[in-house]
């Protein structure tokens, strides 16, 4: 729309825009007019366009328009088909291109043939070779985005990796195609649309053209519509010859310009470009066409339509869609009768089914004794069944059994799964065959990662970026027998907001009500399943009528050696538990297997449950009194296994029927006023993680303990486990599904694509999370308005709204928050649960509900206002114990009902013990550079960008490099573009892997939700910067100047390059020359250039004693250790005028992996704020004594000296009798005071060296 370029040819337009590079077939013309138009705004990543051409002479095979029908690619000594002879459309073939092969697919006549591509398909044989294709090989559907006009040229050189085949190598590509005319027979004219001499109902009973006015150019606004209708007894058949209107709305309307295709029960609306296809067969024998345009548009062409009629067969089942394929290379019948999915057929073996490896179904309905019958018979079977006892049910194998004798036993398991891609504003019907219910397997929206939603967007692709969507179409389609799911165009949080181009849906078939499969009491063990048992149903009693106030156990236990139990859920209706984190209470389900334990309430769709290796699986349902709901329905089945297989361990062991916690408690604990939240966690998901499949937990807390969610990220990098430096994406999904949860489970099955690093797919998913008590657990509670910290006792309480959980209108004005008064504690603010009033829809502002809570951060005000529905989340951390909290509320909603209120937990730590990351932002109006000849860094610069628009940072100096001190997404109180303390903002993490250490980077600023900021919009990026030298006059290798003193005048490079494992210790002192003359105190400020040593995989946020490593000993912060992984990145700034770094390696071994060593970047600074401290330096060593005075500073990393100010006044106002005095209190601050200071360990592979006191 604001950007295109189109190629005019007299037969044929091209329209482009965005970014590509292709080549364009040979074009029929001896001129063509090029035109474009740009009325975007600039950007840095768009350069235009560039086109080559050359003349050719023209190809043989090459059909020109308006070339005489004679003129074929056809022999003359070829006999053609009967459909091309007549000009009818084919049947379906399939042709299969082999790894390391190519094929070319042609329609004969080809100048009255357009080629049709019914769908392709990666396949995987079993044996790894390329053979003919047959249904039971592994397939995935292929996304080969192939225009094809005349013919189609096809080669599968480069091996396919297929996700849902294990990973394996696709040995061939199937590809069916099929060739629909171009034109009418006997040149019979085509139906001009918007014709209107022609009558609006045309009675037609073979074939139809159709096209819009003017084609193949699209001119002037249009209106128009034409009804074609048959004989009773036909219907129609409509294929897309040629399709090109203006694309869709960002909404996906196609409301500029469209073609409506009409039928009784159905309607399909097209725009934009389609590729010749199928796209409606009719249920009766009347089908309109609408047509709009609703503007003069260049470069399109309109449209073109063909259809034919056929039989109305009662019987004939119509899908436009399949996951299969026969086993023949060509399908010789109608399309309507081979598009089934596989999940709607039953298969069948034994009886006279072939061994030759393919698959046969069932063929309903098919004629038996004379009638139809629609499902697999328990009578008459034509021979007895297998094993004793066993009545197995039967089908036909086509349609009449009577004359044809074909049969087979019916394989009555869960069905095969189906996967379709749904396009923008598209449905698709979810059938199951009848006494099945539907199971969701994946249900994700998709987008591609430059946004596209036109030509070829619609699908799968690994790279494309996901976001689950499984709770809607759970609720919608699991459990039924069939579903209609619709693709509502959306745009993606996950994924930068931007549009879906497909709906990633696939299901199978779980059996629900099949009368040849046993159903038992899970009370009742006297009827267990017996030898040659197979499957079955397992319900509480008199389902669904459960009745309450039971306790029963059910021992499902395998029958055969190297069988698994798939067990699957089909109904679940039980008591969920009262409270947020709560375990269940009225109603349990507990399901246990080798000691592994879930406990189940609620409600439940169908879903697959979990599957064992092991002997049996133990069912328990414990009801109380006052219980209520239907009960539950399970299915399982037996499935056989080779002994060589090694099971998976499920989720993690218990020894009692309980759900396992990663640490602590295991039982309930009384209310406490000590409880408060967990440690933090770890948790890292290799992809393609399984472990969901299986039931388990990936995230647990133990009893009356609800997950918070810190961080989560999707990240890949040089191994699965998260390491600075590897690129990043926040996994949004994990806050959805376990915030507030006592345990969840996080599915890594599909790729997930990262943005924000090209792309690339993830390979591992990381967390980090807590485990918060719940209020029925913590003593330290009260109403927020009224209740004080200082009254309680412990670290840890409960501040919530009045009468919680129940909702009460009430109103609190002002209530203020503090730590203990004396105390070095700061605060912790979780969110527990909040149950009140959403926002307003229009303005998004909480009117009526909200809880509003300010806070001091550093001298900063911060206020966040909530309301609606939220679940876990840690809201602030203060930054000084004197920092305030000020709160306020009001709840004056009218639906109490079903509302609960606000609970909050605070938790009180020790300032010196917060996770800390030791970067200082420093001011570019405190901090000045020296004035030494030397490279020092540039002064910080701060930039702002608003959303949707790039960033462009860069160092102009040669040799230099950036630091990126802060980068935000801002959320502006006025939506506005500028920066402001007043704004809410969030960490854009991944950019400081990304950007810091080079020379130039580009960010592009995202409009996403923020939900830090209750999830409002982003308004602009925000970033603070500099850059530093990478060469400097004092470059120094610091074991080649082991125990040198060296002045630094402006800047040195300290390092050790190109690792080698040895024992070897080196240092080097630094000091500023403190010979130049200035009225301003110097210290150092330091950097890290470059980090990248060996560490053990074990540690965690320690530095081990055997890793490599660097201590930085600077007598006022104390000392900081570094090793492992780090960006190039700001460490801390000091007054000091002296610092030694010591290097300490050790004997690793690193044969498979180079490391690269270290860069430290050190700068000699002068600032007014060393002016003092270096002044009383001074006067200490007037009299013979060094001082070591540690100072208070912006971090919590340093230590305050009470007998400091005393010292100072004695050793300057006093006399010399008073100054020996002030030595002695000096002596003592050396002596007592001094060893105390802290010692700062970093381990660099976690994100952002954390530092932690020892």
């Amino acid at each position: 729309i604001n950007d295109y370029l189109i190629i005019n040819a007299p037969h044929v337009a091209y329209v482009y825009c965005g970014t590509r590079k292709l080549a364009i077939l040979p074009i029929c013309t001896t001129a063509i007019d090029i035109q474009y138009k740009t009325s975007s705004p600039p950007n840095l990543f768009y350069k235009g366009f560039k086109l080559y051409f050359e003349w050719i002479p023209k190809p043989i095979d090459l059909v020109c328009p308006g070339t005489s029908p004679a003129t074929t690619m056809t022999s003359v000594n070829t006999t053609l088909p009967i459909w091309a002879q007549n000009l009818q459309i084919s049947p379906i073939f399939s042709a299969h291109v082999c790894l390391g092969s190519s094929i070319t697919l042609q329609c004969p006549r080809d100048s009255d043939y357009v080629l049709s591509i019914v769908q392709s398909m990666y396949g995987v044989t079993a044996t790894g070779l390329c053979e003919n294709p047959s249904p039971a090989d592994c397939l995935q559907e292929a996304s080969l985005g192939l225009t094809c006009a005349q013919s189609c040229y096809i080669g599968y050189y480069i091996p396919k990796p297929l996700v849902q085949c294990q990973s394996k190598n696709a040995d061939y590509i199937l590809i069916d195609y099929q060739c629909i005319p171009m034109r009418l027979p006997n040149n019979d004219n085509t139906i001009d649309i918007c014709n209107s001499t022609i009558a609006n109902t045309i009675a037609l009973d073979t074939v139809m053209m159709m096209i819009s006015p003017q084609y193949p150019t699209l001119d002037g606004v249009h209106n128009c519509s034409k009804t074609i209708e048959a004989s009773p007894n036909k219907r129609w058949m409509i294929s897309i010859v040629d399709l090109f209107l203006e694309e869709q709305s960002h909404i996906g309307d196609c409301d500029v310009s469209s073609l409506t295709i009409v039928d009784e029960k159905d309607q399909v609306v097209m725009c934009g470009l389609r590729q010749p296809e199928l796209v409606m067969v009719t249920y009766g024998n009347i089908v309109e066409f609408k047509f709009i345009s609703t503007h003069q548009a260049l470069g399109y062409r309109g449209f073109k339509v063909y259809a034919e009629t056929i039989m109305n067969l009662s019987n004939v089942t119509i899908s436009t869609m399949t996951t299969t394929t026969a086993a023949t290379t060509r399908r010789t019948s109608p399309p309507i009768t081979t598009f089934l999915p596989v999940s709607l057929q039953i298969p069948v073996y034994g009886g006279t089914t072939t061994n030759n490896g393919t698959r046969q179904y069932c063929k309903f309905p098919f004629i038996y004794q004379g009638n139809p019958q629609s499902n697999c018979l328990t009578v008459d079977p034509p021979i007895p069944a297998p094993g004793e006892g066993v009545q197995e049910p039967w089908c036909s194998l086509t349609s009449n059994f009577d004359t044809d004798g074909e049969w087979g036993f019916c394989d009555l398991r869960v069905t095969d799964a189906t996967v379709y891609d749904i396009c923008r504003s598209q449905s698709q019907l979810l059938s199951c065959p009848s006494g099945y219910v539907i199971d969701i397997i994946t249900s994700d929206y998709a987008t591609k990662p430059d946004g596209n939603i036109g030509a070829g967007a619609c699908a799968y692709d690994k790279n494309d970026c996901f976001q689950s969507d499984s709770s809607t179409i759970q609720n919608t389609c699991a459990g039924r027998l069939s579903c209609m799911v619709y693709h509502f165009a959306k745009t993606l949080a996950t994924c930068e907001n931007r549009p879906s181009a497909y709906l990633h849906i696939g299901y199978t078939c779980v059996p629900n009500n099949i009368t040849s499969i046993t159903t038992y009491n899970l009370c009742d063990n006297s009827s267990l399943p017996q030898m040659n048992t197979s499957r079955g149903f397992i319900t509480s009693p008199n389902f669904p009528t459960t009745p309450s106030n039971i306790d029963c156990t059910f021992n499902l236990q395998t029958l055969k050696p190297y069988e698994d139990i798939y067990l699957y859920i089909l109904d679940m209706d039980l008591n969920s538990p009262n409270l947020i984190g709560q375990s269940c209470t009225k109603d349990r389900f507990i399901v246990s297997s080798d000691n592994n334990v879930m406990e189940m309430c609620g409600r439940s769709y169908t879903n697959f449950l979990l599957s064992t290796c092991h002997s049996s699986v133990l069912l328990q349902l414990i009801r109380a009194s006052d219980a209520r709901g239907r009960g539950v329905k399970l299915y399982f089945e037996f499935r056989g296994r080779s002994p060589q297989d090694i099971c998976p361990e499920i989720i993690a062991t218990s020894s009692t029927l309980q759900p396992t916690p990663p640490t602590g408690l295991t039982t309930m604990p009384e209310p406490s006023q000590s409880i408060g939240p967990s440690p933090h966690y770890f948790t890292t998901l290799c992809f393609p993680d399984i472990s969901s499949l299986f039931g388990r937990n990936n995230f647990q807390c133990q009893t009356n303990y609800i997950l918070v969610i810190l961080r989560a990220v999707y990240g890949r990098g040089s191994r699965c486990d998260y390491s600075p430096g590897d690129c990043t994406s926040e996994a949004d999904n994990v806050y959805r599904l376990c915030s507030g949860k006592q345990k969840c489970s996080v599915p890594f099955l599909n790729p997930v694509t990262l943005p924000e690093c090209n792309g690339v797919t993830a390979s591992y998913l990381f967390v980090e999370y807590q485990c918060l008590p719940t209020p029925t657990i913590v003593s330290n509670t009260a109403d927020l308005c009224t209740g004080q910290i200082s009254d309680f006792n412990g670290t840890s309480g409960i501040l919530q709204s009045t009468s919680y959980p129940s909702y009460t209108q009430t109103q609190c004005a002002n209530a203020t928050l503090s730590s203990l008064d004396g105390s070095n504690l700061v605060m912790h603010m979780y969110l527990i649960d909040l149950s009140i009033s959403a926002s307003d829809p229009h303005t998004g502002e909480c009117l009526n509900d909200y809880l509003e809570l300010s806070y001091q951060c550093n001298h900063i005000a911060y206020t966040r206002r909530l309301c609606g529905t939220r679940s876990t989340e840690l809201l602030f951390r203060t930054c000084l114990p004197t920092d305030k909290i000020f709160a306020s509320y009001n709840l004056l909603g009218n639906d109490s009902q079903s509302q609960r209120g606000f609970a909050l937990l605070y938790h009180l730590v020790p300032r010196d013990s917060v996770p800390t990351i030791k970067t200082t932002t420093a001011s570019t109006t405190t901090t000045l550079t020296s004035s030494g000849i030397g490279a020092v860094s540039t002064p910080i610069q701060l930039s702002t960008i608003c959303v949707q628009k790039s960033l462009s940072l860069r160092c102009d100096q040669p040799g230099y490099v950036l630091v990126l001190h802060k980068i935000q997404l801002g959320v502006s109180t006025t939506a506005s573009c500028n920066y402001s303390l007043d704004d809410c903002f969030e960490d854009y993490t991944s950019f400081y892997n990304n950007c810091t250490g080079t020379t130039m980077c580009d960010i592009f600023s995202p409009l996403t939700q923020i939900a830090s900021c209750n999830n409002s919009q982003s308004n602009y990026l925000y970033t603070e910067h500099q850059c530093i030298p990478a060469i400097t006059k004092l470059d120094l290798d610091i074991c080649s100047s082991a125990g040198s003193i060296q002045i630094v005048t402006d800047s040195t490079i300290i390092s050790s390059l190109n690792y080698t494992s040895e024992e070897k210790e080196c240092k080097v002192e630094l000091r500023t020359n403190s010979l130049l003359p200035s009225q301003t105190q110097r210290g150092f400020k330091v950097y890290i250039l470059t980090l990248n040593l060996p560490i053990e995989h074990s540690q965690d946020s320690q530095c081990d004693p055997d890793d490599p490593s660097i201590e930085i000993d600077d007598p006022e912060s104390g000392l900081t250790r570094l090793c492992g992984d780090s960006h190039t990145r700001f460490l801390f700034e000091t007054c000091s005028n002296t610092i030694e770094i010591r290097y300490k390696n050790t004997l690793m071994n690193t044969t498979a992996v180079e490391y690269k060593g270290f860069e430290i970047y050190v700068e000699s600074i002068e600032n007014d704020e060393c002016r003092l401290i270096n002044t009383i330096d001074t006067t200490y060593a007037s009299v013979g004594l060094t001082s070591t005075t540690t100072v208070i500073r912006d971090f919590n990393t340093t230590i305050s000296t009470p007998n400091l100010p005393l010292i100072i006044g004695l050793s300057v106002g006093l006399s010399v009798p008073i100054v020996l005095g002030a030595i002695l209190g000096l002596i003592y601050y050396i002596k007592v005071v001094m060893p105390k200071k802290k010692v700062f360990i970093s381990n660099a592979a976690r994100n952002e060296i954390p530092m932690t006191a020892k």
